[in-house]
């Protein structure tokens, strides 16, 4: 029930609530294509006094439908982020023009026809032409990842300026909206709500985060990111983010550092979101790893040629030497070792293509003994492009302790992985120092040619046997191999064979031991028992109870006369053979240096036959499978172009789901201008009436002071 009928303050309330309406909807209308602005709408209430109160002016906006929209956007930031970067790798390396598929073809294709005539130059030149052009493919490929990255860390850089900006802008905002609402209770600030808005909005694009009230009823929001950690807070100070790469300052992480506080977060990059989180994930994902396994594959396959051509005779009828020359690698240094001068130097060991892996080694000092040479205790543990530890099948970190090492310059030795390092510093190591050693990553321009002379191609294999041309028997050569050729006349070195480096194999006295020669000669004394004996004729061991005819060498070596000199090395003499047939007693073979054995390919289709061979280590994760150069680089290829299809179609999703959250957000929260075109109608009518009452009024004074005049 109205108390007090003033027909005056009535009519003047509703002008002045039409007037109001009219200003919301043509408010509405002028904004109808700003970005990010929310519809508002005016809304009263009537008074015991009569007409209405002053209004309150707020935001239609669903909260719902905007956190919908906000994640839908992180998400569509994500895997816009991640596809984009993933099918320029993957139409890198999907093309033939590129790929390396079609270099390793043409490398082994050129092999073949030079077995067809080992003596050939101009077929041996073409091996070595190929070999060339195969290492610029390498190279190129692996220049395409190195500039991605430098690129990436810069696209990483800016995003994160932009995000730290949007950080900041957000808290300014929220300390705006505090002041206007503590200034007005039933004033809502829609410009500046609408500016923040949009700042997180744009800020979800970037990361994944979360927004609630800040529960002080002031206006202000609290932005979390979804994995918990606060970037702006109650107080108005906020979170921003930081990268720091340790020790690798090119392979940076995330963190978070706060405004006013020394504090730092280190974030899980998997956990971002949005497209700084995309461009994390592609990073660890694609692009760190398969550079490492493009890595592990060239320099498996380098260090399988240069083995295979070491076991053979060149055309100067010396042993086979290098082809391609591998790259030593320097450790990069932890923040937090004693000295930031120190280093642990690497390199592939020599025969071990077979044993490198695409991981990085972190190697800790555990205690350093002072000597002559000082001694280090290390663990070398393999590690993952990401910094995380590699885990085996039972899902336990690869690791392994090597006690009493010597730390000291020309000091190599063999860890995991087919890397052998050199700890040169001495003593001045501490305990609990720390080093990464990255030997697949940044080292592939550094693979080159050792020679480029095409007689260094050592086609023929180094070993003759030779039957006796007083045979009797009909036992037949049917293969030799040749297993070691490293040559040591000293023999300090574990791994020497019994060729002499001098176009011949040891002798008595020259052969391990002091004694005996190396052997040189099978003589069979019945048909199930044979002599080996040295170039002197002085018997080694004879071998009895023959019952086949293969590996002639490995059955004397497991003979109680073989000499104690040839079984402490690792590989004595390094050379065997097998024959087939019946011999009889008294039939002999000769076993000699392939002098003028020059029409010999027999090492030449080894080196063919490494195309199908299983030389290249799978994984990681202490498995012994490995596949051949064609599959593994397929495996890189299949990789990176499951995981970009993957992200096609994910992003295809997001886009859908984008849009569809956004139209939920607009039909909402957007201004429609037939809408807002029939409530002028309306609110000029209200207007028209209001101010009809006013003229009312007045006419209705006039008159009672005319009567009363």
């Amino acid at each position: 029930m109205i108390k007090s009928a003033d027909l005056f303050s009535i009519a003047t309330s509703g002008l002045n609530a039409s007037n109001r309406l009219l200003d919301t909807a043509s408010n509405n209308i002028a904004n109808v294509n700003t970005e990010g602005y929310v519809r508002e709408r005016t809304t009263f209430t009537s008074q015991l006094s009569g007409g209405v109160d002053g209004g309150v002016t707020e935001r239609i906006i669903s909260t719902f439908a905007q956190n919908q929209l906000r994640r839908d956007t992180t998400q569509l930031g994500e895997y816009t982020a991640y596809y984009n970067n993933a099918s320029r790798l993957d139409d890198l390396l999907a093309s033939e023009a590129n790929g390396l598929s079609t270099g390793m073809s043409r490398f082994f294709s050129a092999i073949q026809t030079a077995n067809d005539d080992p003596t050939n130059r101009a077929a041996r030149s073409l091996v070595i032409g190929e070999a060339e052009n195969l290492l610029s493919q390498m190279t190129s490929l692996d220049s395409f990842m190195a500039v991605r990255e430098k690129e990436l860390n810069l696209e990483m850089d800016a995003l994160i300026d932009r995000a730290n900006s949007l950080i900041s802008t957000i808290a300014e905002l929220n300390n705006s909206i505090k002041t206007v609402r503590g200034a007005n209770r039933d004033e809502v600030p829609g410009a500046l709500m609408n500016e923040r808005d949009s700042a997180i909005l744009e800020l979800a694009s970037l990361v994944s985060i979360e927004t609630r009230p800040s529960g002080n009823n002031d206006g202000s929001v609290l932005v979390n990111l979804t994995s918990g950690e606060s970037l702006v807070l109650q107080d108005g100070s906020f979170n921003a983010f930081q990268q720091s790469g340790d020790p690798d300052l090119n392979f940076k992480t995330l963190q978070l550092r706060s405004s006013g506080k020394p504090t730092t977060i280190n974030l899980d990059e998997g956990n971002v979101g949005g497209e700084l989180g995309g461009l994390y994930r592609y990073r660890n994902e694609i692009l760190a790893p398969n550079r490492r396994e493009l890595g592990q594959l060239a320099f498996s396959f380098a260090e399988e040629i240069n083995r295979q051509n070491r076991l053979g005779m060149d055309l100067d009828q010396q042993l086979g030497s290098n082809l391609f020359r591998l790259p030593e690698f320097q450790s990069l240094n932890y923040a937090d070792n004693s000295d930031a001068t120190l280093i642990v130097n690497g390199r592939i060991e020599e025969g071990e293509g077979n044993q490198i892996t695409s991981a990085d080694l972190q190697i800790t000092i555990d205690a350093v003994t002072a000597g002559a040479p000082p001694t280090v205790d290390i663990t070398v543990a393999l590690l993952n492009a990401d910094g995380s530890q590699v885990l085996d099948a039972n899902g336990t970190a690869i690791t392994q302790t090597y006690t009493g090492v010597d730390a000291a310059s020309g000091s190599f030795t063999p860890v995991l992985g087919g890397v052998e390092i050199e700890l040169p510093d001495g003593t001045g190591y501490a305990v609990g120092d720390q080093f990464l050693l990255q030997p697949t990553r940044n080292t592939i321009d550094k693979l080159a040619m050792a020679t480029t002379r095409p007689e260094d191609l050592a086609m023929a294999s180094p070993l003759r046997i030779d039957p006796s041309l007083n045979n009797l028997g009909d036992a037949a050569l049917i293969g030799t191999s040749v297993t070691n050729t490293t040559v040591d006349n000293t023999f300090a070195d574990s791994a020497a064979s019994a060729f002499n480096g001098s176009g011949g194999i040891h002798g008595p006295g020259a052969a391990p031991g002091g004694g005996v020669g190396a052997p040189a000669e099978i003589r069979f004394t019945a048909a199930d028992e044979f002599e080996v004996r040295d170039s002197a004729g002085t018997v080694i061991t004879t071998v009895s109870g023959v019952t086949n005819l293969n590996n002639l060498m490995s059955q004397a070596a497991a003979t109680g006369g073989w000499p104690a000199a040839f079984s402490g090395l690792d590989n004595y003499p390094g050379f065997d053979f097998s024959l087939q047939g019946s011999p009889r007693a008294g039939d002999s073979f000769s076993i000699g240096y392939n002098t003028d054995g020059l029409d010999d390919n027999r090492n030449g289709l080894g080196l063919s036959a490494l195309h199908e061979q299983a030389t290249v280590l799978s994984s990681n994760n202490g498995s012994t499978a490995r596949v051949s150069f064609f599959e593994a680089y397929a495996d890189i290829v299949g990789e990176v172009g499951e995981k970009t299809a993957s992200a096609e179609i994910s992003l295809r999703a997001s886009e859908a789901m984008e849009v569809q959250s956004r139209d939920w957000f607009e039909s909402i929260s957007g201004v429609s201008l037939d809408e807002e075109a029939a409530n002028l109608v309306r609110y000029q009518q209200t207007y028209a009436a209001a101010a009809r009452i006013l003229t009312t009024a007045r006419e209705l004074f006039d008159t009672i002071l005319a009567a009363a005049r």
